[in-house]
């Protein structure tokens, strides 16, 4: 089994593929596109897609309770669909648990996915701004986010950043408030099992809260109301997996999105 982890690499997956029939590989992050872009399949590739929207809802509904300021931020990477996912699932968590927050919702994309410092000036510039959370879904740009967040609490400020994929918070203990974690270990044990099991299929795959491809981390940080806001977001979770939440993942979505009642 050949692993082809992220977008970046669905093309290459693609061409081998095709060139090595016999042999079998999973793409995660993406599906299989031809040459002109449009979405294909192969008889022995697996691909496995993720509602990174669900995760983000959780983290994005957190974030609009545990705000003193009432603006939160978001930090993209490259504006593609996989991290508008992020961002419109994020934002709608914002708008069930804190309108306010919602309308001041600041979102910024630093067009990469490997700077620091590209992370960390758009962060600054967040928290001057008076966000006291941020979001980040951009790969090693989002260390620089979490690094602004760390020196702005050195230096006194109340400000919280949310970790992404994994569970980020060994890289500031006192700073992460929680992270969006997405399971691709999930993904790929389900296919190595399948494998070794004779049992290994073709085609798309999409994993969510209900298939526990995605969820939140453990909130570790202290803060005024955590049970409380603890509860709302596990009530949250509970009307996503009974299918009373349908969590926008594009921007059109979010347009007509309409916020729970209780």
């Amino acid at each position: 089994l050949t692993i082809g982890n992220g977008y970046l690499l669905a093309n290459a997956v693609r061409d081998v593929a095709t060139e090595n029939p016999d042999a079998k590989f999973l793409l995660i992050d993406s599906q299989l596109l031809d040459p002109q872009g449009k979405p294909k399949s192969l008889p022995n590739v697996r691909t496995v897609l993720f509602k990174e929207q669900e995760g983000s809802f959780l983290v994005g509904a957190l974030a609009g309770l545990v705000t003193k300021t009432n603006k939160v931020g978001f930090v993209g990477g490259i504006e593609v669909p996989l991290i508008k996912r992020f961002d419109v699932g994020y934002r709608a968590g914002v708008r069930t648990t804190n309108a306010k927050a919602a309308d001041a919702l600041m979102a910024v994309y630093t067009g990469s996915f490997n700077s620091v410092s590209a992370g960390k000036e758009v962060a600054q510039d967040l928290i001057a701004k008076g966000a006291d959370v941020i979001f980040h879904a951009a790969g090693t740009d989002g260390l620089g986010v979490i690094q602004a967040v760390k020196e702005a609490r050195a230096a006194g400020k109340t400000v919280f950043a949310i970790g992404v994929d994994s569970d980020q918070s060994h890289l500031a203990p006192d700073a992460i408030l929680t992270s969006m974690v997405k399971h691709s270990d999930l993904a790929v044990y389900q296919a190595a099992k399948d494998l070794v099991d004779g049992k290994l299929t073709a085609g798309e795959q999409v994993l969510g809260l209900k298939e526990n491809g995605v969820g939140m981390a453990d909130v570790r940080v202290e803060f005024p109301g955590k049970a409380e806001a603890l509860q709302k977001v596990e009530e949250l979770r509970q009307q996503i997996l009974a299918g009373k939440i349908s969590v926008p993942g594009t921007q059109a979505e979010l347009s007509s999105f309409q916020v729970a009642q209780p």
